[in-house]
C-alpha cells in the first residue's frame, strides 16, 4: 500500500490548505492595521485643516465686519451731508 505522506495527522494537501488560509487571513489583517492607521492619520490632518481654517475664516469674518462697519458710517455720513445740504437749501 501506499502511504500517504502526513504531518501532524493531518494529510499535506490539507496541511498547505490550511496555512495558505491563515497566510491569507495574516495578509488581510496586516493590511486592514494599514489601512486603519492611514485613515487615523487623514483625520488627524482633517482636524488640523479644520482648526486652522477656523482661525482663519474668523480673522477674514471680522475683517469684513470691520469694512462693512467702516463703509457704512462713510454712507452715513454722506447722508448726513445730503440731508444737510437739502435742509440749509431748502430755508433759503
Amino acid at each position: 500500500m501506499n502511504a500517504k505522506p502526513s504531518l501532524f495527522g493531518i494529510p499535506l494537501p490539507h496541511l498547505i490548505s490550511l496555512a495558505s488560509f491563515l497566510v491569507g487571513i495574516v495578509s488581510i489583517w496586516i493590511h486592514l492595521e494599514i489601512r486603519i492607521a492611514e485613515i487615523n492619520v487623514e483625520l488627524d490632518n482633517l482636524k488640523e485643516d479644520l482648526v486652522f481654517h477656523k482661525s482663519d475664516n474668523r480673522r477674514d469674518f471680522e475683517m469684513m465686519h470691520n469694512e462693512i462697519n467702516t463703509q457704512t458710517q462713510e454712507i452715513i455720513r454722506k447722508i448726513d451731508e445730503i440731508q444737510i445740504y437739502l435742509r440749509d437749501r431748502g430755508s433759503e
